[in-house]
């Protein structure tokens, strides 16, 4: 009979090894927070369908940890591989039209953000961010290792956890766990906590081995190709250039697996032509719109799937996860190096929930408009009057179907409105459109992008906790903040630059910048550098520390 091992500790367990969990680690590690990561597989699935688009904001999360570039280069298409969606009666038939540079992957200085999108597997992106997880040394990472039960207790959590290829048991003290278990949470259900909304359509999913395909069609090279015959209403695209393809077979009847038979038979439909072709891996899927009724019970937090689903159009899914997990995760390294307090804790939920919920409905509207709205046999019909119908189907596709491919003002324009750690500034917001992106430094959003040199950006000298930006304003304005944080053991990066351009940008001589990028108060001077530094870090007025301070950097440092 398996026997339990000696009691871990650990100041934060993860549960789920993914991009998610994965990101949280690295946010706990950068800042030094002590964390174990579980993850009941016991190797990575890079094979497996999964996200295929890391986006604009989640690269510039990925470039303030150092390994953007790391991505890039992992990215089995090449750098120059175009972007294109291309929708099409089949691969050998009719194309209708083409988004090109979807997502906004080329790199443009001009554009407001230092990184574009990549497009890149999700198993690759999953590697990259678990080697560079492994490299923290507070991070320990144990795959095969599944979480049986926890409890919670005014302290911290005690979970116990199972090795697979032993059977033996763990017993794992913690002061805090984070959900990162996808879509069927353990985490989610031992807590009692319901997901709400409601499920749209099965799908499948599945990887080719399809070496001959790409001599097979006659289509300019896409990331994308839309099918719109009803035989097959798919996606399909490459993953590496050359043999291996995705495919998304759309709203089946039923959520059952398909067979390899039956599968190859939809894929040979979508392309319009049979060919030597297998599946290395496939998965049903439900497309839903739900989100966790809460994302927290005590001392226990849901990220990712694990906390919002909704469908894979416009590829939010692993890049607002890899968001909850910079959130929640500067959040409680906060509140464990002693610097932050307990409504920093209770804002994860106040600021990422209602960006869940817009996002899921615009994803849930963008499955709406999916190939199966598209689908007409009368669209493969020869001769002028298939030629009509095919023409005037085009510029309906366009206006249906563009925000989905170019959302920079969902990925970069989201704002934090009602958080309790936001100050505001009283000033107007700007748009929240899903096609446009307009940089603002009001508080609670993304503080605005600017290039400092040919290599390096304004986000390159932030510094890992509160940036403190000095604009052009008489240093001294500075100092009660800096006097402030000083005194309480805050740590405070501040940042000098004198560039009108940028005090234009940011439209006050002073910016105080969370650790997240985001603005958390901008103003000329301050009144009450106290007061101010405790909101943004989450202590309620007279209220004392609720976590006993450790590991704690009161360092002041300039860049």
């Amino acid at each position: 009979m398996p026997v339990s091992v000696a009691a871990l500790e650990t100041d934060v367990l993860v549960v789920g090894a993914g991009p998610v969990g994965a990101s949280l680690a690295i946010e706990l590690g950068s800042h030094g927070v002590r964390c174990l990561v579980i993850e009941r597989r016991s190797a990575e699935d890079s094979a497996h369908p999964r996200a295929k688009l890391t986006n604009i904001r989640t690269m510039i999360l990925l470039r303030r940890w150092g390994i953007a570039d790391q991505v890039r280069a992992a990215a089995p298409l090449p750098a120059d591989f175009p972007s294109d969606i291309a929708f099409v009666t089949r691969m050998t038939g009719w194309e209708l039209t083409r988004f090109p540079n979807a997502f906004t992957t080329d790199l443009d200085r001009s554009r407001p953000f230092p990184e574009p999108a990549q497009q890149v597997p999700q198993g690759v992106v999953e590697s990259v961010l678990r080697d560079h997880a492994r490299s923290l040394p507070d991070v320990t990472m144990m795959t095969g290792v599944a979480l049986e039960e926890f409890t919670e207790g005014p302290d911290g959590v005690v979970a116990q956890a199972r090795i697979a290829d032993s059977g033996e048991l763990i017993q794992i003290n913690a002061r805090y766990l984070a959900g990162c278990d996808g879509a069927g949470s353990l985490v989610r259900d031992q807590l009692g906590i319901v997901m709400e909304g409601e499920t749209l359509a099965a799908n499948v999913s599945a990887v080719f081995r399809a070496p001959d395909l790409w001599s097979r069609h006659d289509k300019a090279p896409a990331v994308h190709y839309w099918t719109v015959t009803p035989d097959a209403p798919a996606i399909l695209g490459p993953l590496d250039g050359k043999e291996l393809w995705w495919f998304h077979l759309n709203e089946l009847p039923d959520d059952h697996q398909l067979s390899d038979e039956e599968l190859v038979s939809s894929f040979s439909a979508a392309v319009g032509t049979t060919f030597p072709c297998e599946v290395t891996a496939s998965s049903p899927w439900l497309a839903q719109r739900r989100a966790a009724s809460r994302y927290r019970s005590a001392r226990s937090f849901l990220l990712g799937d694990a906390a919002h689903l909704h469908p894979p159009m416009g590829g939010y899914g692993m890049n607002m996860g890899i968001g909850d997990a910079v959130d929640l995760g500067w959040k409680l390294s906060a509140v464990l190096r002693g610097w932050g307090g307990e409504e920093l804790l209770s804002s994860y939920q106040a600021e990422r929930r209602p960006i869940h919920l817009r996002v899921i409905d615009e994803a849930a509207s963008n499955f709406a408009f999916n190939s199966n709205r598209y689908r007409d046999r009368e669209l493969e019909r020869e001769g002028p009057a298939g030629d009509e119908l095919r023409r005037r189907l085009g510029p309906i596709i366009h206006e249906e179907k563009a925000r989905e491919f170019a959302s920079i003002g969902v990925q970069l324009g989201y704002r934090y409105e009602d958080s309790p750690i936001i100050v505001a500034d009283g000033t107007e917001p700007t748009p929240n459109e899903v096609g446009r992106y307009v940089p603002t430094a009001r508080p609670g959003h993304l503080a605005p992008h600017a290039w400092l040199d040919d290599q390096h950006c304004l986000y390159d000298v932030f510094g890992p906790d509160l940036t403190l930006l000095v604009l052009g304003a008489d240093h001294e304005r500075a100092r009660p903040l800096i006097d402030a944080a000083a005194a309480a053991e805050v740590p405070l990066t501040v940042v000098e630059r004198s560039k009108p351009e940028l005090r234009e940008l940011y439209e006050a001589d002073l910016a105080l910048i969370r650790p997240d990028q985001h603005v958390a108060w901008r103003g000329n001077r301050i009144e009450d550098p106290v007061a101010l530094l405790d909101r943004v870090r989450g202590i309620p007025a007279g209220s004392p520390l609720s976590e006993p301070r450790h590991n704690a950097d009161p360092r002041l440092s300039h860049r």
